[in-house]
């Protein structure tokens, strides 16, 4: 019965609500098999009870809703189960409506998963005549639903008066909200997902056909219920008394095959969507598979099988999880083209070559794949290259060649030298051929090599030596035209200081008075960098020199040691040569004076001597400040300080420094 209890219609309405747990994705009853008894008392003071049949989940006139009594007589059985079905069917009914007529007014044979509204005796007004659909109203006039289809088909069969007359079928898939077929024109509905609407004439012998009729989207909104109605014609009022259209097994089509397919990006040019399996096609098994499906809310997986060389595309209708076999698979089974690759060695005697493994020397690999090749060198030769008919591939012995036409490949090899080098003596330095580190090499005959030696700090390169013969006597030395084995030797030698020497190296003294001295250095065989300094152990602040000259200018009485020093070049080290400088007094001169005597005792000077003897006494800044002639032993009273004595005789003269405290 459409009639349900209170409290299930609440529970059944609260389930809805909550994700469309019911939600369809074919039409219920939609082949009209299942009718159940349906009645309604008309409205008013003495209406009478409406009696009739009607298909479970769809509505007629019995169990319309009118708006008063005034429209009571739209309340009437107009559909009837048939047995006029349509061709190969299982079934055994389909429905019939009809058309009426009502104080005059024609009333059109309607159908519907929603209810029947009255409410105008004008049968084109769409505000107050129409069919809706209400998530509130009861599950018996409402048809929830989750898919979306591509198309609704269903098999009519209309018989009108007038054959210019047109019956009309129309679904519309809305959301969770209430939708009426048709809409007033003062109201806009905005919760439609699609609509499938036809106007459709009789066939030429008022049979059955076919209709399908696909659905236009309207955005991407969520399904929740659908409105399906028949009714005998399009235009409300239209059409004659006794029009009647037969209804029979509706169907919602989902497409679930592709249109196109493309490999890595390519079109495949020979697809047709009703052709689902494809041999032979030649070329490699592609690494990107795509497909464009025929289907609103169709899928598709796809897999690549390179092992079998094969492709599938599965197309998966939008109601799979219903309908579990509305897919359809596309099978491509690839040819891929063979190619074949040789070697062979350009000379036996020297190496041979093979593909893969030892022996082999043919082999058929998939077209644009790839294969390994190795060249073995005999002893006494190196491998050169790879060539492909005169053309040079590669340069390594063991290479990975991609073919994609038949390759023949020769191995070609050289004579090969050994190039070995050492050193000496191993602190001296160091030697290498090309690469530090590398001491030994095969050379291609006929070839060039370079070869260097590195000297250790304090060492120098003398020569390349082959046994006692001297080759070369530059540390980079490149052997030319290599026609045998070859030991080299490099030899190093300890470096030696240069033959730096002042001009006069037996300076002892010099006036202060004179103000400067000149000394200079030099050597005949370095080219190094001279310079001068006075060494550290010097007294201080006596002079200055000039680093670059070594002329020597005075400040005061005193010693000093000149330094000169020639920066290390070619294969001398760093030299260095000294001499000493006394500076004293104008006029003083030493000489050895053996039988005289000067010491310094209690603030005094003493003057021992067997001779008379002219004493002379100097400060520091070279002044002489006393003057005497001492005869014996004589004691001169001076200040605490550093002073020169000169005593001098007829025959010699002495210099002395003394420090009196």
């Amino acid at each position: 019965m459409k009639k349900l209890l209170l409290n299930v219609s609440l529970i059944l309405a609260f389930l809805f609500s909550a994700n469309l747990i019911f939600a369809q994705y074919q039409l219920t009853n939609s082949g009209f098999e299942n009718w159940e008894s349906v009645s309604q008392k008309k409205p008013g003071l003495f209406g009478e009870t409406i009696s009739g049949n009607e298909p479970t989940q769809w509505n007629s006139f019995v169990t319309a809703q009118v708006a008063s009594s005034t429209y009571a007589s739209a309340i009437a059985n107009k559909v009837e189960a048939s047995s006029d079905v349509r061709p190969g069917t299982t079934g055994s009914k389909s429905a019939k409506i009809w058309t009426t007529s009502v104080l005059g007014v024609k009333a059109n044979g309607n159908l519907t998963t929603g209810k029947i509204y009255g409410g105008s005796m004008t049968p084109s007004d769409a505000s107050g005549n129409y069919n809706f659909s209400d998530p509130s109203s009861d599950a018996a006039f409402k048809h929830t639903f989750a898919g979306k289809p591509d198309s609704i088909a269903t098999w009519l069969k209309f018989v009108p008066s007038s054959t210019s007359d047109k019956a009309r079928v129309s679904a519309i898939i809305h959301e969770n909200s209430r939708y009426q077929d048709p809409e007033p024109e003062a109201k806009t509905y905005t919760n439609v997902v699609a609509k499938a609407q036809k106007n459709f004439s009789a066939t030429s012998n008022k049979g059955w056909q076919r209709i399908s009729v696909p659905f236009v989207y309207e955005g991407d909104k969520t399904p929740a219920y659908i409105l399906v109605s028949y009714t005998t014609n399009a235009t409300p009022g239209g059409g004659n008394t006794n029009d009647a259209l037969y209804i029979d097994d509706a169907e919602m089509i989902y497409n679930s095959k592709a249109n196109s397919v493309s490999f890595n990006g390519t079109t495949f040019a020979g697809f047709n969507k009703n052709t689902y399996t494809y041999n032979n096609i030649t070329g490699n098994v592609p690494s990107n598979v795509t497909a464009v499906v025929d289907g609103v809310s169709a899928t598709y997986t796809s897999n690549i099988d390179k092992t079998n060389n094969r492709v599938t595309i599965t197309v998966k209708g939008g109601d799979i999880s219903a309908n579990s076999s509305n897919y359809h698979t596309y099978t491509f089974n690839f040819e891929i083209p063979k190619v074949t690759v040789s070697v062979a060695s350009a000379n036996s005697t020297m190496g041979s070559a093979y593909i893969g493994s030892i022996g082999t020397t043919t082999a058929q690999i998939e077209k644009g794949s790839s294969t390994t090749i190795t060249a073995v060198a005999n002893s006494g030769y190196m491998f050169k290259n790879w060539t492909n008919n005169g053309t040079v591939v590669s340069t390594n012995a063991t290479y990975s060649v991609t073919a994609n036409d038949n390759m023949n490949l020769v191995a070609n090899f050289v004579k090969v030298y050994t190039v070995s080098i050492s050193v000496n003596k191993a602190s001296y330095g160091t030697a290498y051929i090309g690469t530090a580190g590398v001491t030994s090499a095969s050379v291609e005959e006929g070839a060039s090599i370079t070869i260097t030696a590195v000297a250790a700090d304090g060492y120098k390169f003398t020569s390349w030596k082959e046994g006692r013969d001297v080759i070369s006597k530059e540390a980079v030395y490149t052997i030319n035209n290599v026609s045998k084995d070859i030991e080299y030797v490099a030899t190093f030698a300890a470096k030696t200081k240069s033959n730096l020497a002042f001009e006069n190296s037996n300076v002892d003294y010099s006036d202060i008075d004179n103000n400067t001295f000149s000394n200079t250095a030099s050597s005949t065989n370095s080219e190094g960098a001279i310079s001068y300094a006075i060494t550290e152990t010097s007294e201080a602040g006596v002079a200055t020199i000039d680093a670059t000259t070594g002329v020597v200018t005075f400040l005061k009485v005193g010693n000093i040691t000149v330094t000169a020093t020639q920066e290390a070049w070619g294969d001398y080290l760093e030299t260095s040569v000294s001499y000493t400088l006394r500076i004293t007094p104008t006029g003083i001169e030493e000489n050895n004076a053996e039988n005289v005597a000067v010491y310094s005792n209690s603030g005094a000077i003493v003057i021992e001597s067997n001779d008379v003897v002219k004493v002379q006494i100097f400060n520091m800044s070279g002044t002489l400040i006393k003057s005497t002639v001492s005869n014996g032993n004589n004691s001169i009273d001076v200040i605490k300080g550093v002073y020169i004595v000169k005593v001098s005789s007829d025959n010699n003269s002495k210099v002395v420094k003394v420090v009196v405290k």
